[in-house]
């Protein structure tokens, strides 16, 4: 499927992209053929595993064409003098650069998820042929994990599916091209993304669904929403255990989360009162709305549902408060009166947040948990500097009024997310019930050796991104996505240049920083990618696949609570987190179907990806 980039005022979007086999340059070595489909075999250093890359094209004619790749995955013992993991220089010989991008995103998927210290693997991956496309970003990552845990696939199962950061499976194009190419040299299962679109009969114009397209041409379809999912159907095995949670905090959890629910409360009562003339009425109706449903909840102590709709609300009535200002400020300024006012404001705000960030990484947690998911908590500080940097990127080209009402959206909602999200957060880390110490010296290594790999995955993704739209990162004062092509632009390079840690509180800092860099460039590639992300004029969210962006919370979601119910059951708090997700998915269940949903997802989807990175890093630090 051709890649179609679409350049408006309020949107970037793309279309999914079929794994393809092009005259490209260059030809990898040879790594065997189908035959060895799931095979584990001992190489030099290492283990190689063979996977099968299912890819779908067109013909010069303009017919469709499809077929199977046998490609490798290598794990390989760290060698002395080479980056660990390092996704720059990713062995992809003979492959297209979309293909290569892919190939780090899963690399850094599977570090993750493993729960393997990336200073101790070195990942590579070879095809027998040129070959490009994101589209086997799953079966990769299914293929480090099997490899990495000496687990054999089962030869006759194929897949084929793009990788988010959190281990959810992406759409992807050609799907029964590849499900009909498969099929005809001998794979009984295909898995394929959920919602992966069916065939439409050109006579009746109906749509035959993919699974009853599978069974048509004689294999078995089976959808999946994340990576855990699609190795168990490969392997026969659980990659986590789906373990049961307690569904009630410690004490002191709970007497934490319920005095946000209130503070939550008493703040967008405030808000509504004092909003500035000029809000946005159908905002302003959304936060009474919303301040209602909270106290419904909070008396049945709903607190994640009660939380949530109440942050949820706030920051988008701190939206429209921030844009009503910011004109207002327009109308009685002029232009350039107001864009020198509000970058003073955005700059005030920017030492704002950094003294908040610094106060929290003074005393670092006299717990493992609290240090491991004190980044995470930072993010409300760290992506709201990322934001205003990014803004004022923005601002030095803005040409138009409305660039400075967008600049004051921002600035509102991130300032309200530092003043009062962050010290909600930080409030849950510390009332965390936790007996397990730690060393501050082996974290510290720890926490930088993590630091490296989010950093690099980061990278992969603006790799990947720009590798997918065919151009670099931009700034053009146009705000496009609220500013996050800026923002994610400036931290490539704030990133890349990160000082060397002395103590565990700076290594946590820099922590913070390349998890939002992480987090920040998944979610411009994936808005791009999988959910036709757009932004309206009034700076509403819209997707272009709806169904594909709430399967997307409720995987995100499952993979925090599964990864949380594992340690739990090992003795460590993962109250934190929990929460975190819990409240962001209540939210973004609450507003379904609304036109708020895809604001509510966005919020749901980066809480996600927070929380599961943290668990991730507990999980293998716990595991040395």
């Amino acid at each position: 499927m051709e890649l179609k980039r679409l350049f408006t005022r309020s949107a970037i979007a793309f279309v999914a992209m079929a794994l393809v086999v092009a005259p490209l340059t260059g030809c990898g070595p040879s790594v065997g053929s189908l035959d060895q489909v799931g095979q584990l075999r001992n190489i030099d250093g290492g283990v190689a595993l063979t996977i099968p890359a299912l890819w779908a094209g067109k013909t010069a004619e303009g017919d469709d064409v499809g077929g199977v790749e046998p490609a490798e995955v290598l794990v390989l013992k760290h060698r002395d003098g080479v980056n660990p993991v390092d996704l720059t220089r990713i062995d992809s010989s003979g492959a297209g650069p979309s293909w290569r991008a892919a190939t780090a995103q899963a690399a850094a998927v599977a570090t993750l998820m493993s729960a393997r210290d990336p200073d101790d693997i070195d990942l590579g991956f070879s095809v027998t042929g040129p070959i490009d496309g994101p589209s086997a970003g799953g079966i990769l990552t299914v293929g480090l994990l099997a490899n990495l845990t000496n687990t054999p696939l089962i030869p006759t199962v194929a897949m084929t599916g793009t990788i988010s950061p959190d281990g959810t499976i992406g759409e992807v194009g050609g799907v029964s091209t590849k499900v009909k190419s498969a099929a005809a040299v001998g794979f009984k299962t295909i898995i394929v993304p959920d919602n992966s679109f069916g065939v439409f009969d050109e006579a009746t114009g109906e749509e035959l669904g993919i699974v009853e397209y599978g069974k048509s041409v004689g294999v078995t379809v089976i959808k999946v929403r994340t990576v855990g999912e699609a190795y168990k159907i490969f392997t026969g095995k659980e990659y986590t255990p789906a373990l049961r949670l307690s569904d009630t905090p410690s004490p002191a959890t709970e007497a934490a989360i319920r005095s946000n629910v209130e503070d939550m409360e008493a703040r967008l009562s405030a808000a509504i009162a004092d909003a500035p003339a000029g809000t946005a009425p159908d905002t302003l109706e959304l936060a009474r709305a919303g301040l209602g449903t909270m106290g419904e909840a909070r008396a049945v102590k709903d607190w994640p549902r009660a939380y949530g709709i109440g942050a949820f609300a706030y920051l988008r009535l701190m939206r429209a408060c921030g844009a009503a200002s910011a004109q207002s400020l327009v109308d009685a300024r002029g232009f350039d009166a107001a864009r020198t006012q509000i970058t003073a404001e955005i700059n005030a705000a920017i030492s704002e947040a950094i003294a908040a960030r610094d106060a929290a990484l003074a005393i670092p947690g006299d717990r493992l948990e609290k240090v491991v998911y004190l980044p995470e908590a930072l993010g409300w500080a760290t992506y709201a500097i990322a934001s205003f940097n990014g803004v004022l990127d923005e601002l030095e080209l803005a040409t138009d009024d409305e660039a400075i009402v967008s600049a004051g959206r921002v600035l509102a909602e991130e300032r309200a997310g530092v003043t009062n999200m962050l010290p909600d957060s930080l409030a849950v880390v510390s009332a965390m019930p936790s007996q397990n110490s730690y060393d501050a010296n082996d974290v510290q290594g720890f926490v930088n050796g993590y630091t490296e790999l989010l950093a690099r995955a980061g990278q992969a993704n603006v790799d990947y991104y720009t590798t997918l739209s065919g151009s670099e990162l931009s700034v053009n004062g146009l705000f496009i996505d609220d500013g996050v092509m800026a923002t994610v632009a400036r931290l490539s390079r704030e990133v890349a240049e990160l000082p060397e840690p002395k103590t565990l509180s700076e290594s946590l800092s820099n922590a913070a920083s390349a998890m939002t860099y992480f987090v920040l460039s998944n979610g411009m590639l994936s808005s791009g990618q999988s959910f036709g992300l757009g932004i309206a004029e009034d700076g509403l969210r819209t997707s272009a696949y709806a169904e594909i962006l709430d399967a997307s919370v409720e995987a995100s979601s499952d993979t925090v609570e599964s990864f949380a119910a594992t340690l739990e059951a090992d003795g460590f708090a993962v109250g934190y987190p929990l929460w975190s997700t819990r409240w962001a998915t209540a939210a973004a269940t609450t507003y379904r179907g609304t036109p708020q949903s895809a604001n509510a997802a966005w919020v749901a989807l980066n809480e996600a990806w927070y929380d599961a990175i943290g668990l991730f890093m507990l999980t293998a630090i716990t595991s040395e």
